[in-house]
């Protein structure tokens, strides 16, 4: 299998295979760079996630069943570091994705060959959802700010408060949108039904979740939480470098978020949830570390409940 890494930018592509740096057009299609890539070789594609500059070359490689490894940009400064690369340039990072691909991308290829276009469309709201939830939280801010200040007019106020307002029925509609098209689909009404049996995940982390599991339907317990950027990596060079263990973050950070947010109220009342995260308080491990495991654990538990299509039930003690 020919690895090539490739750097993505707004206009084009930065490409090395090991022997030669290329540069490809980075407009609709992709055609110059898919012939590259169909000259009968059997190819494995690794690039940074950089929003809506990499979805054509994601689209290809749907399209032409090419797997792919997927890198969050915050892990290239330290695969510099590990490389000893001082220049940050296109071309080095092309040079640095496709080492990173010789050594590990065959274990982490993401061969989803189909777009599952309901998750797709989920996945649309879902981001305006966010969009609109944090411009909401931002007049709120502002709102409480002002309303200290006794020379803020109230027409003022009351517009911030209008605003708000419509804001928070915007997020609404999203996530009403988002349930309604998943209700169309009797399977996927099903699979959210039975994500929000579990406890501590309500209806946005629930749609989440539903959107990834069906985006990636055949990983296993390791790739599904290294998709969500929540499996552990070390840091380690000689005998005296040592780095503290820490998450991965590649995965999608909006995932990671909720299910940061739904440990407040998993750790309270999902006894597995619970289970893990006082172990370690009592441990002495950071709040942040005991949220981390216990995030990693409601996913888990979310991941097996959807392939399994029954509802949660509480763990008994010999089940533990």
């Amino acid at each position: 299998m020919q690895c090539i890494g490739v750097d993505v930018g707004k206009q084009t592509l930065v490409t090395y295979d090991g022997k030669k740096e290329r540069v490809f057009p980075n407009r609709q299609g992709l055609p110059e760079f898919a012939e590259f890539v169909n000259h009968g070789r059997e190819a494995l594609i690794v690039f940074e996630a950089t929003s809506t500059y990499s979805r054509k070359l994601e689209a290809l490689c749907h399209k032409k069943s090419i797997p792919t490894v997927k890198l969050n940009p915050r892990l290239i400064p330290s695969l510099r570091e590990v490389n000893n690369k001082r220049s940050k340039t296109d071309q080095t990072d092309a040079e640095l994705l496709y080492q990173y691909g010789v050594e590990r991308g065959k274990d982490e290829a993401e061969h989803s060959l189909l777009v599952d276009r309901l998750a797709e469309a989920v996945s649309a709201q879902l981001a305006i959802y966010r969009v609109t939830q944090k411009a909401r939280v931002s007049y709120q801010g502002l709102f409480e700010a002002l309303s200290q200040d006794p020379s803020t007019p109230r027409e003022l106020l009351s517009e911030l408060t209008e605003t708000i307002t419509s804001l928070k029925e915007k997020e609404q509609e999203c996530i009403a949108r988002a349930k309604k098209l998943i209700e169309e689909e009797g399977s996927a009404a099903e699979s959210l039904q039975v994500l929000m049996t579990i406890p501590g995940v309500g209806p946005v982390t629930a749609i989440t979740l539903l959107a990834l599991f069906r985006r990636y339907p055949g990983t296993n317990r390791k790739q599904i939480v290294a998709l969500a950027g929540l499996d552990p990596i070390e840091y380690r060079s000689g005998s005296s470098v040592h780095k503290k263990p820490r998450i991965s973050k590649r995965g999608s950070s909006e995932i990671r978020k909720r299910l940061y947010e739904a440990t407040l109220s998993a750790a309270r009342f999902n006894p597995a949830v619970n289970g893990v995260y006082h172990r370690l308080k009592e441990r002495g491990k950071p709040e942040k570390v005991a949220r981390i495991a216990a995030a990693r654990k409601l996913l888990l538990i979310a991941h097996a409940i959807y392939k399994s299509g029954e509802s949660y039930h509480a763990p008994t003690d010999k089940e533990g």
